[in-house]
């Protein structure tokens, strides 16, 4: 027997949107457990885990815009990627054929990621993964599946050995049924269909199909007992649970509850549900999104705030506790760091993560292989509070993903937990220097400054100038003043002649350095001088000038006289 878990990277399910392309696209970040190769940078094995996001090597022009991760115990997890074009990727694990690209077994994993073989034509909108199988949505409200089927987790209607499929095989759907967001758990899946009711199948040891059975399988597609008059508008999965968000902001949940994962307020053997019961909410909490764990659960709040319920070993609750006796059976608040507000949340194995409303992520609980992403890993570094994941520079988080399965050894390990997140990035902020001189027409000989003033769409720019004529350096200054700065810098004199004026800004912290366009600047030669120590030679100058022209005129007039005499 395997086990397994599915997540929720956006928080509310794999809701289906208009359109493949309505998220926003971007790149694909991993960390953490990389045995398998689902870290997707080319790299698998013993010493290629990461403490911190590494990108995820995507075909040349491929941008994604969900993510999904799995993870099992036998024999490890595998990712899953959606591209804005409606494709799907997959890499890690592929045991079970859960890659989807037609192969299955020893030696069929992949490091990077690789195509999903869809049928021609059809358009994915959403993705599910769990340890051994995976799911896609399609544009029409219809679903495929394809990996490991021992449950009748891909809903085609078969189970049991010999039966899994390494290429999407359609999921069973009732007749005139459109499907508007999928889930995939412990071995079971979940549909969430466009009049607001919930479809399951595959394994139903814990009751997590909901339909009021406990044990069996089902490998067709049937109905989760909703109580009467209430409408599902999102769905998440744990290892051996099942949650749903109604249409008023209530949480149903179901399935197995040995830690509190269910959070109605009790726990332990003889406490599974096989219908839908309500989690305990504070009075006038409205919930927005979901997540299901390994054996805890997730939500955010209308407030931005985030909820957590069920096993604690590792802190995943993240409420500043951790350890026996600190599971908790009905919802508490994450310790999110002040000011802080969330849009989604992603439950692994027993770690969790969240994206804030500034498109920051944030992970606490285990911390084993690196997957809270914070450049800390091993015994010791787990976190019971959120810490902020060490995303490159200038990236923002639009979807998040936790993998992860605390069942046992794998390749002589305990635990084989990852994390990954759709991320986009922006430019890097730049600068603008402009320089003016003052005054405009500077004589020779007059004092000029140059001001210099510099602006950065990344805030207040910081730092020095440096002030050219030519390649020369005339002097730097301190810039000062807010939004925009200025430096300025003044010359006793630019000697006659052309000069080309620059403003050179260094940069500091996210401000980029820049330059003026140059600045012609000239300086007329003086007037002969009369005074001071060009007089002598003016006077002689002079002299001479006044010697010539007596000179021409007596010999003008001697010429006239001897003319006359003549």
């Amino acid at each position: 027997m395997f086990v397994a878990l599915g997540t929720v990277p956006t928080g509310v399910s794999h809701a289906a949107g208009p359109s493949p392309t309505a998220g926003p696209a971007g790149t694909g970040l991993a960390w953490g457990f990389n045995g398998f190769g689902q870290l997707g940078n080319g790299t698998s094995g013993p010493g290629t885990d990461s403490d911190v996001p590494v990108p995820v090597d995507l075909p040349a022009g491929t941008t994604i815009t969900d993510i999904a991760a799995g993870s099992s115990q036998n024999p490890g997890p595998h990712s899953m990627a959606l591209t804005s074009t409606g494709a799907v990727l997959a890499w890690g694990n592929n045991f079970w054929g859960q890659l989807g690209n037609g192969a299955s077994g020893p030696g069929t994993d992949s490091d990077v990621p690789v195509p999903v073989k869809l049928p021609t034509g059809v358009t994915i909108t959403a993705i599910a993964a769990d340890g051994a199988n995976s799911m896609a949505l399609t544009s029409t409200g219809a679903v495929f599946a394809w990996g490991g089927n021992f449950y009748g987790q891909l809903g085609n209607g078969a189970s049991g050995p010999g039966v899994d499929s390494d290429l999407p095989v359609p999921v069973k759907v009732p007749a005139g049924v459109t499907i508007t967001a999928i889930a995939s758990g412990g071995a079971n899946s979940m549909a969430l269909t466009s009049t607001g009711t919930v479809l399951a199948w595959g394994n139903n040891y814990y009751g997590q199909l909901g339909n009021n059975v406990f044990g069996g399988i089902s490998d067709v597609p049937v109905p989760v007992k909703l109580p009467a008059g209430v409408t599902i508008t999102a769905i998440a999965a744990g290892s051996g649970h099942s949650l749903a968000l109604t249409s008023t902001g209530a949480v149903l949940a179901w399935g197995r509850n040995r830690s509190g994962q269910l959070g109605i307020g009790t726990s332990g053997p003889g406490t599974d549900s096989s219908v839908p019961v309500p989690v305990i909410l504070q009075p006038r909490t409205t919930v927005t999104a979901l997540s299901g764990g390994y054996e805890h659960s997730l939500a955010v709040t209308s407030t931005g705030a985030a909820l957590a319920w069920g096993n604690n070993a590792s802190g995943q609750l993240g409420n500043g506790t951790n350890g026996p006796g600190t599971d908790s059976d009905v919802p508490v608040p994450v310790n999110l760091p002040a000011g802080t507000t969330v849009t989604a949340v992603a439950g692994g194995g027993a770690h969790s993560l969240a994206v804030t409303s500034t498109g920051a992520a944030l992970a606490w609980g285990n911390n084993a292989s690196g997957q809270l992403g914070n450049g800390t890993y091993g015994p010791g570094t787990d976190s019971d509070v959120p810490v902020p994941v060490n995303l490159p520079p200038r990236t923002t988080v639009t979807a998040i993903a936790a993998g992860g399965c605390p069942c046992g050894p794998t390749n002589g390990r305990d635990v084989n937990f990852h994390s990954l997140a759709v991320a986009t990035a922006s430019a890097a902020p730049t600068s603008t220097t402009t320089v003016r001189m003052s005054p405009a027409d500077p004589r020779p000989g007059q004092p000029v400054t140059f001001t210099a003033t510099v602006t950065c769409d990344a805030g207040t720019p910081a730092g020095t100038v440096t002030f050219l004529d030519g390649t020369t350096a005339l002097g730097s200054a301190s810039l000062s003043g807010s939004p925009t700065a200025t430096a300025t810098f003044t010359v006793e004199s630019l000697t006659p002649g052309n000069h080309t004026i620059r403003a050179r800004y260094h940069g500091a912290g996210d401000c980029s350095a820049s330059e003026s366009s140059p600045l012609a600047v000239t300086i007329p030669r003086p007037a002969l001088p009369v005074t001071g120590a060009s007089l002598p030679a003016a006077l002689a100058t002079g002299i001479l000038l006044v010697l010539a022209g007596t000179t021409l005129v007596l010999t003008a007039r001697r010429l006239r006289t001897h003319r006359t005499s003549d």
